[in-house]
């Protein structure tokens, strides 16, 4: 290798394979999420359509936005600590978990 290309800056990562790397955190964050269940209800967080969206805006830390079934939920804090720690297990980095004001609607099938 010559001292010109010693110089020269590491070119970033391909950005396929980042959205692939992306992708993989994503599912692997989503059937961790599959075990974390609502204690109230007795269903994981998927089923009940609780999880609205896992994001990676900050290539070092995942972002789980989530609702809650009730404003006040009792087990807001727990749940919300139980998918942080099966999301940081799954995707082995950093997860903020984000509740967000939104109204939670049960899924049809549970209707």
């Amino acid at each position: 290798m010559s001292e010109e290309q010693k110089d020269q800056p590491v070119a970033a990562a391909d950005p396929a394979d980042r959205v692939k790397a992306e992708a993989e955190k994503q599912e692997k964050i989503l059937n961790a999420l599959q075990a974390v269940l609502d204690p109230e209800i007795g269903l994981s967080v998927i089923d009940l359509d609780l999880i609205r969206e896992v994001r990676f805006d900050d290539p070092e830390e995942a972002e789980v936005r989530m609702v809650l079934t009730t404003p006040f939920c009792p087990y807001g804090p727990m749940l919300i600590n139980q998918i942080q720690s099966a999301a940081e297990q799954a995707a082995e980095t950093p997860v903020k978990v984000t509740v967000l004001p939104d109204k939670w609607e049960p899924p049809p099938w549970l209707r």
